[in-house]
């Protein structure tokens, strides 16, 4: 008898995102970080616009948010992020290192707090007067994950913000991650001498 596998149910395992990220669950609030900062340069750098980007970590919360200035993530960019047939990238036909050349950061990112948790994770992503609340919950039904999209009025008009809701499970791991995320945070301005950066880690 042939078994069929969900995709999305693969995607979402703790075993797979280590596989497609390269770092164990410990990291993967650094992870969040590098990814959703070098987007946000990428964007800001293409669009010829000085970036400022604001990092926002509250371990009493549970929320990793990250805003920017730049011209706003897509709606359809966004329904590519759902869509774990497939990945999304706006580098791929370039032949250069450059950042995001897979397309799976976002789609690995909104996955990250249900593999930890395993019932349900809730990511917001806000762009053009838009928000989309990316939900992952268990099929009661299926026994399988399932991705719901809830959209509604959003304030951030220009740039990007994204919130990523970590699991009350998986706190521990935020919370001794605090040091290298301000670490990290404060490399940023290092490497990229044009970017202004405001932060702030509970």
């Amino acid at each position: 008898m042939a078994f069929k596998i969900s995709r999305l149910a693969e995607f979402c395992g703790e075993k797979e995102l280590v596989a497609q990220t390269g770092h164990a669950k410990e990291d993967w609030p650094l992870v969040i970080l590098k990814e959703l900062v070098d987007n946000a340069l990428d964007a800001a750098e293409e669009a010829a616009i000085a970036s400022e980007i604001s990092i926002e970590v509250s371990t009493e919360r549970g929320d990793i948010v990250i805003t920017d200035n730049g011209p706003g993530i897509p709606a359809e960019t966004v329904e590519g992020v759902l869509d774990y047939t497939s990945r999304v990238s706006s580098r791929e036909a370039y032949v250069s290192p450059t950042r995001g050349a897979q397309g799976n950061a976002l789609k690995t990112i909104v996955a990250m707090p249900f593999a930890l948790d395993g019932t349900r994770a809730t990511t917001v992503i806000e762009a053009h007067g838009i928000s989309c609340r990316i939900i992952f919950e268990m099929d009661p039904v299926r026994r399988e994950p399932r991705v719901l999209r809830e959209i509604s009025d959003s304030l951030v008009q220009n740039g990007t913000r994204i919130m990523v809701r970590w699991p009350d499970s998986a706190s521990s791991v935020l919370e001794d991650a605090r040091g290298a995320f301000i670490q990290m945070a404060a490399g940023f301005t290092t490497l990229n001498p044009h970017l202004t950066l405001f932060g702030c880690v509970e």
